[in-house]
């Protein structure tokens, strides 16, 4: 029985890598520059040193996604992977302990969309949009820690260092679980770690912010200068529907609650100040498009606000609906008017 409570090793630090080791999955790196190589062929076979960390590598693999770094250092995020682009990059500038966990949260990323799971904004309906972002998000913490736990266990404890110092609610529901099992992550480890991400307050926040409020404040300023709707909010996701994507492994799903615990309270509130946000959207997208609200957000609870960095802008006047009414249609008929003498111009010059 392994000591769970004095297993934790110090970080493995950065170090040389060596430009003759093999990735042990052979993961497309084509779009990675050659110098950065190395790095994430070590990362890689760091990451494989867990078993489960070597199950998403290999379905990432399967699944075609791409491995490479971001360019630059402006990229405030950890790593990141794209649904559409087949992609997945890690920030260069963080550290390989950092890194190592990420991986396995981005690749578990990949799988989930190879399973159905969806990133695109406006598709689902704002309950379903959070029942099914929050939850792949919890489910790819849920692999991360759970890998980082095996190779800390291997001596690698550097990645699980990393992943308490940066999740403290996550890694307490994960220990408290594992105390319990003496060490053996089960199922019900798993389930208690996956719901331990809603237990982070500020990240929910942030996460409403740039997955709920951001795009719809894009979409006013597109509809303002006369473009297309872009988000619909019509498709709905249950509870059930999602744990059947984020809860999946080779042996069965691990998600031991009833799923429907995702559709009510803690699980799918939002901060005071997003749903005025919400509402603010819906009452100016009906005033500029005639689109019906989405009913779904109301039957969100709330919270208190917890670190919000957006100020809720708000388009809701009749008086500014008209002004911006009117000009999105001197717009449309300025560019007509402009298309017009265009196609003239043209057609004159091939008279001649």
């Amino acid at each position: 029985m392994p000591d769970v409570k004095n297993a934790f090793v110090s970080p493995v630090p950065d170090s040389e890598y060596d430009a003759s080791e093999k990735p042990v999955v052979d993961v497309d790196m084509s779009p990675c520059r050659e110098e950065e190589k190395p790095r994430m062929i070590s990362l890689i076979n760091r990451l494989a040193r867990s078993p489960i960390g070597l199950e998403t590598l290999r379905i990432a693999k399967e699944g075609g996604f791409t491995f490479s770094f971001f360019d630059g250092t402006d990229v405030s995020c950890c790593g990141a992977c794209d649904e559409a682009g087949k992609w997945i990059k890690l920030n260069p500038v963080k550290t390989d302990d950092k890194l190592v966990g990420t991986l396995c949260h981005e690749s578990r990323h990949a799988g989930q969309f190879v399973r159905g799971a969806h990133e695109k904004y406006g598709v689902y309906d704002v309950r379903s949009e959070l029942i099914m972002f929050r939850a792949i998000e919890a489910d790819a913490q849920t692999y991360a820690i759970a890998a980082c736990n095996e190779l800390r266990f291997n001596g690698d404890g550097g990645p699980y260092h990393e992943f308490k110092r940066a999740y403290p609610e996550i890694e307490g529901r994960f220990m408290e679980a594992l105390i319990k099992t003496q060490g053996d992550v089960t199922n019900e480890v798993m389930t208690e770690t996956f719901k331990g991400w809603y237990d982070q307050k500020r990240t929910k926040t942030s996460y409403e912010e740039s997955y709920q409020v951001k795009p719809m404040q894009t979409e006013l300023s597109n509809l303002m200068i006369g473009r297309e709707p872009t988000l619909h909010y019509t498709k709905q996701m249950s509870g059930a529907d999602i744990i059947a994507i984020a809860g999946w492994t080779e042996n069965g799903n691990y998600f031991t609650d009833d799923p429907a615990v995702l559709e009510q309270g803690h699980y799918i509130e939002v901060a005071d100040t997003t749903m005025k946000a919400l509402k603010n959207f819906f009452k100016a997208r009906e005033a500029l498009t005639g689109a019906a609200p989405d009913p779904s957000i109301e039957t969100l609870p709330t919270r208190m606000n917890t670190s919000s960095k957006i100020k809720t802008l708000t388009y809701t006047s009749a008086k500014d609906v008209q002004g911006i009414k009117e000009r999105i249609e001197s717009k449309k008929q300025n560019y007509a008017l402009q298309s017009a003498a265009i196609k003239k111009a043209v057609n004159a010059k091939r008279a001649r």
